[in-house]
């Protein structure tokens, strides 16, 4: 049987270490908030402070583990194991994380982007468990998605494959972070559906949510009024039309088993996902669709620190301890 993996998680609001089993079990786990001000050097020191303690409540030692997997927010170089560069912290500009890893763990590593790693972990160990074939993506203040094909990420030919959030899904709509206007990004993410709850009160619509701080306004709040607010229902139902638009797209292309929504956004439930259901039914032809699951993920803010693990138990990198 496999060892277990050191799981490390690079994400813009938290680190994360973890001791994780072939099974998905975490036997030790440490976690603090991620300083925006840290240099890669700082994150690493903390990450691997983080490993020492993770290892301690595991009960093992460095001795008992397999490999080293490493989920970072933001998009890599795969192949040459480098960060392109972070959406959230300064410095990452082609940093060799992969090596920098295994010199530090003195096991062998493999790194990925976020998206990535938690569309195997959902595969390995969440909704996704026993699917070959999976979309994942994640909605939250971003948009970002992750494929798994035949049991492996599918990365591209310059490990850019799974940028479902850049799909043109409302022309002439608000200008997304990317530059471009209309992206699946800003009109489906949390800001996305803070700013059409805003617009819509600033033009004088009715609504629960006008109780709450225009600057405290969030998705989560949308999500929450929906339940019985016409206003924040007819927000949710467009999202939900627009992640469907990009979903269908991608069933249409891959014809995956299962699609997997992941992130905050996720939380909503039913509220986001049976609108979504619905316009990927409308979308992706009848073949596609036929026997497809469209479900939240499992793991929640452990999808990183377990997509990490994946990719330590799943990259053919592991072996049986160290010696």
């Amino acid at each position: 049987m496999a060892a277990p993996a050191l799981a490390l998680d690079i994400g813009g609001t938290k680190l994360a270490a973890g001791v994780v089993t072939p099974t998905g079990e975490v036997l030790g786990e440490s976690r603090e908030p991620t300083d925006p001000a840290s240099s890669p050097e700082r994150v690493l020191e903390a990450l691997f402070e983080l490993s020492e303690s993770a290892i301690q409540q595991s009960g093992a030692g460095w001795r008992e583990l397999g490999a080293v997997g490493v989920s970072f927010g933001g998009p890599v170089d795969f192949p040459a194991g480098r960060t392109v560069r972070c959406h959230h912290l300064p410095g990452w500009e082609g940093v060799p994380l992969r090596n920098l890893a295994a010199e530090r763990a003195g096991l062998p590593a493999v790194m990925d982007n976020d998206a990535n790693a938690a569309a195997l972990g959902e595969t390995a160990f969440g909704a996704a468990r026993g699917c070959e074939h999976v979309l994942y993506l994640t909605v939250s203040t971003g948009i970002g998605g992750g494929l798994v094909l035949g049991n492996r990420i599918y990365r591209g030919a310059n490990s850019a494959a799974g940028e479902i959030g850049h799909t043109l899904v409302a022309p002439g709509g608000p200008e997304c972070t990317c530059g471009r206007c209309g992206c699946l990004e800003a009109v489906a993410s949390g800001p996305g559906i803070a700013r059409a709850a805003l617009a819509a009160l600033e033009a004088g619509e009715a609504s629960t949510l006008a109780r709450i701080p225009r600057e405290a306004l969030t998705a989560r709040h949308v999500a929450e009024a929906a339940k019985s607010d016409s206003l924040a229902t007819r927000i949710m139902d467009r999202v939900g039309e627009y992640l469907g638009l990009g979903i269908a797209a991608a069933v249409n292309l891959m014809n995956p088993e299962m699609v997997v929504i992941g992130g905050g956004v996720s939380e909503a439930g039913d509220v986001l996902l049976e609108p979504v259901r619905r316009a990927v039914r409308r979308g992706a032809v009848p073949e596609s669709v036929r026997d497809l699951r469209i479900a939240a993920g499992e793991l929640r803010d452990r999808g990183g620190l377990l997509g990490a693990a994946a990719l330590a138990l799943r990259e053919g990198i592991q072996r049986t301890g160290r010696t």
